[in-house]
């Protein structure tokens, strides 16, 4: 508790004039001689005990008045979250008061021992009561500078900076907003105060050198595309705000109030602060809409990002309506190919001009989701960048516009080695349809030749190298093998009958293969595949469909057992019974995989029974994408990604050979930096803002790359948190809530002042001084007339 007007408190000790007054005029019995003396004297006595507690009654009301003239002149006061416990205290107080006065009247009027025992019994245990929930209550107090309405103040602003506060409402941004209502907030602060500003970007802060500079750095306030959870920012701010010296702390929260700004899987951390620092004022001020009205498009889905010359693109995305529907155009945008461009010309950033190259007209209904598609063909070799847009305008313009890159190149190179008598069209129509090769849409371009010819090949001319059940191999051949994965080559061993473990445990082979071969591990029709790891590049197609690929419908009757692996080898995926069927093996910039059973020997050949029937079950599916996942792997267009969301570190693979080690990067800001490849990739790790990245380089000619960052679809969700939320996140009574300027004032005075009892003290004055000039009127009026 505190007080406004403490040195008022002495007004207390007029009690004394009531007192002084009332041992002083006390009323002296007039003598007179009457007689039958002894009904006289107990007439008289009776007459003393009633104006003896109606003088002690009318002293007690005089000096009540006093007290509470005193202490409402002295505007007590009380934090908000302590009201509950003051009134009960005071209802309390008055339930004492009564007990007391009848047990002083029963003592008086000498009643029955049974009725003044339990008034007296009463009376101390509500005495008890009421010391103990004052004591509990004072025991909690919060420091107050309660009247010092000039007293500097820590505050900390908290502002809300996810896309979403883009929101466009009367012409203001909700950030617009937040940033007038805070620049208002900030010249209503006391001299002398600290001010820091924090926002969901990840940085640490401190206070301002001044107000100005405070002020100046909410007008710079950005969108970030990677906000944090407004829940870890305030814990930032509370901590901040009790590291000040100053004794009024207060953090002011600007927010939209949307549910993912304050999603946090563990509000744990934030609670405990606010508990550890309870004299931390919170405020939360809504600056967010009721009934928000939006359309946007959601992710988009790519067929490839990479795709062959004459291949066919096939983008997908759904739109999206918050609050009401209606019907909407849908365009698609592609950028020219430009080998001179971006580049910077009068200060400006040039870029490749795009043309319009499909529309579509969605129908949308209220809260609705409907998909689209578009199809692209017939691009040119490069990168292409495009987007599509929302034709038209909306409240939240950036969720109108999806960005996407993909990479066009022509049938990449791979050499097949086999013996004469291995077959290898599952292998090879396995890749490279014969209908796509027609076409011109195979990915692969697939060079069969005679294992026997490999010393004369020059590998390095092939993106890919498979081995299809080869035979042994002479130690100069591991060694060509070996030399062209260190260069960063892709080489694919696929182990059938033909291997032999005294020609293929040789130590160039064991860095290939991953491991010694043992021996041939035979099955009874109950061995199969089965992939476990569903994060590598080459099951991760796997992942969403885990439970529905039929493995125990292709069963594996025989394979190679491996010994102990290298340490620069990996079990990509194994065997049913945990032993490996394919190894990856690193060497230097380039990778291996061992297959432990072949792909070419499944049809009973010679009375030979098959080794599995990957490739010929049926709906062989499984195998075709099996196969497929590791060529890309092994040419590194697996690793190759272009298309990421805000936040993300971008890597691409950069081949020294034929790439530059110096790029111009520009990108959705228009700020031009170097970026430098390292290691055989080149790394962006700053990518929070939506848009086209470009990478301009040169070697033996200009050389563009790029790639695009989107926000994700949760960044459009304008579904708002209700209060009942906000009491679960930060607790019920733990802070303020406001819309306006009007409510900020109100709570703000009702946090720094708590809850003052004087219109109630003189309210109970003006009824105590009302009773005292009843009580003494009829009192004396009653004494005069006896």
């Amino acid at each position: 508790m505190a007080f406004v007007n403490l040195s008022l408190l002495f007004g207390f000790t007029l009690l004394a004039i009531p007192i002084v007054l009332h041992l002083v005029m006390r009323q002296q019995p007039k003598q007179l001689t009457f007689p039958a003396i002894r009904f006289l004297q107990q007439r008289r006595e009776t007459n003393r005990r009633q104006l003896q507690l109606r003088h002690w009654l009318l002293l007690l009301l005089r000096c009540l008045a006093i007290g509470m003239v005193a202490a409402a002149l002295a505007r007590p006061s009380v934090h908000s979250a302590q009201l509950g416990n003051w009134i009960v205290a005071s209802a309390l107080g008055v339930l004492l008061l009564i007990a007391g006065l009848a047990s002083t009247l029963a003592l008086l009027q000498q009643r029955g021992r049974l009725v003044s025992g339990l008034l007296l019994l009463a009376t101390l245990l509500l005495a008890g009561s009421t010391a103990w929930v004052v004591r509990a209550t004072l025991a909690d107090d919060r420091p107050l500078l309660i009247g010092d309405d000039q007293a500097p103040v820590a505050a900390v602003l908290v502002f809300d900076t996810s896309p979403r506060m883009q929101y466009l409402w009367q012409n203001l941004t909700r950030l617009d907003e937040a940033r007038d209502m805070a620049d208002w907030l900030i010249r209503q602060l006391p001299p002398d105060s600290e001010v820091a500003v924090l926002d969901s970007r990840p940085f640490t802060a401190g206070f301002a050198v001044d107000l100005s500079a405070a002020l100046r750095s909410i007008e710079r306030l950005e969108m970030t595309g990677v906000p944090l959870p407004l829940t870890t920012v305030v814990n930032q701010a509370v901590e901040l705000a009790a590291s000040s010296s100053l004794v009024r702390r207060e953090v002011y929260v600007f927010s939209d109030l949307t549910q993912p700004a304050w999603t946090d899987e563990s509000p744990v951390a934030l609670q405990r602060r606010l508990a550890e620092h309870n004299e931390v004022l919170l405020y939360v001020l809504d600056v967010g809409r009721d009934a928000p009205q939006n359309t946007a498009i959601g992710s988009l889905q790519l067929s490839e990002e990479v795709l062959p010359q004459s291949g066919q693109l096939t983008i997908q995305g759904d739109l999206l309506a918050t609050g009401q529907g209606g019907t909407h155009t849908v365009e698609l945008y592609l950028e020219q190919t430009d080998p001179t461009l971006p580049l910077i010309r009068d200060g400006q950033t040039v870029l490749p001009e795009a043309q319009l190259r499909d529309t579509q007209v969605v129908t949308l209904e209220a809260d609705g989701r409907q998909a689209f598609q578009f199809q692209l063909h017939g691009l040119d070799v490069g990168t292409h960048q495009g987007w599509i847009e929302l034709a038209g305008q909306d409240a939240l313009e950036w969720d109108n516009v999806r960005y996407f890159t993909v990479k066009v190149q022509q049938a990449l190179p791979v050499l097949v080695l086999a013996p004469p008598d291995v077959n290898t069209r599952f292998f090879t129509e396995a890749v490279a349809p014969f209908a796509f090769r027609q076409t011109g849409r195979a990915t692969y371009e697939c060079t069969v030749l005679q294992q026997a010819q490999l010393p004369n090949l020059v590998l390095d001319d092939y993106a890919a190298v498979c081995l299809i059940d080869p035979q042994p191999l002479t130690p100069p051949d591991w060694e060509q093998l070996a030399g062209y994965v260190r260069r960063g080559g892709g080489l694919g061993i696929f182990l059938g009958h033909n291997a032999e473990p005294a020609a293929f445990n040789v130590a160039a082979a064991n860095d290939v293969l991953g491991g010694q071969l043992v021996r041939q591990w035979r099955s009874a029709g109950d061995l199969f595949l089965a992939p476990r790891d569903l994060n590598h590049p080459i099951t991760a197609a796997f992942r969403d469909i885990a439970t529905s690929v039929p493995w125990q419908q292709f069963p594996v009757h025989r394979h190679w057992v491996l010994g102990d692996l290298v340490d620069h080898a990996r079990i990509v995926i194994p065997f049913s019974n945990n032993l490996p069927a394919v190894i990856e093996t690193s060497l230097d910039r380039g990778r291996s995989l061992t297959m432990t059973t072949p792909i070419s020997d499944s049809l009973r050949l010679r009375g030979r029974q098959p080794w599995n029937e990957l490739p010929t079950g049926t709906d062989a599916w499984p195998y075709f994408v099996l196969i497929n996942e590791m060529l890309r792997y092994l040419v590194d267009t697996a690793g190759i990604k272009l298309n990421y969301l805000a936040g993300d570190t971008a890597v691409l693979p950069n081949n020294p050979e034929r790439h530059p080690d110096r790029y111009q990067l520009f990108t959705p800001l228009g700020q031009p930096q170097e970026a430098l490849a390292t290691e055989g990739r080149v790394t962006v790790r700053w990518t929070e803002s939506p848009g086209a990245y470009r990478l301009r380089g040169y070697r033996e000619g200009p050389v563009v790359r790029g790639f695009s960052v989107n926000l994700p679809e949760s960044a459009s969700q304008l579904r708002r948190i209700d209060r009942e939320g906000l009491d679960e996140l930060l607790g019920a009574e733990r802070y303020h809530f406001a819309r306006d300027r009007d409510e900020i004032v109100l709570g703000i005075g009702q946090a720094r002042r708590g809850f003052e009892f004087y219109p109630w003290l003189v309210c109970l004055a003006a009824l105590v001084l009302a009773m005292e000039q009843l009580f003494s009127n009829r009192f004396y009026s009653q004494v005069s007339r006896g």
